[in-house]
């Protein structure tokens, strides 16, 4: 069992043998996000605790949706600089 600062049940893993992430996952949601890494906090994003198998697991929302963004600002910034190209040799052609 995992308890809050508050003396709550944060999380109960049954078994006795524990997956080093499913344990480090819920001892930092079991603190509020005061412990662990920026990592942490990132794949707290990508995988939640599922009560049926005791484990955590991807959620696949979430990934989709972290995709998306990447590939906006991917495309954004491709769009960007060939536009800042086509502007610089518009204006070294004369052509405004």
């Amino acid at each position: 069992m995992l308890l809050t600062s508050e003396g709550r049940i944060s999380r109960y893993f049954y078994g006795v043998e524990y997956a080093p992430r499913d344990l480090r996952l819920g001892l930092v949601e079991a603190s509020k996000n005061q412990i662990g890494s920026p990592v942490d906090q990132v794949l707290l994003f990508c995988f939640h605790y599922d009560p049926a198998t005791g484990k955590y697991g991807a959620v696949a929302m979430n990934l989709v949706r972290f995709a998306g963004v990447f590939f906006v600002l991917i495309g954004g910034g491709f769009l960007i600089i060939v536009w800042r190209r086509e502007l610089r040799a518009a204006g070294s052609r004369g052509v405004g």
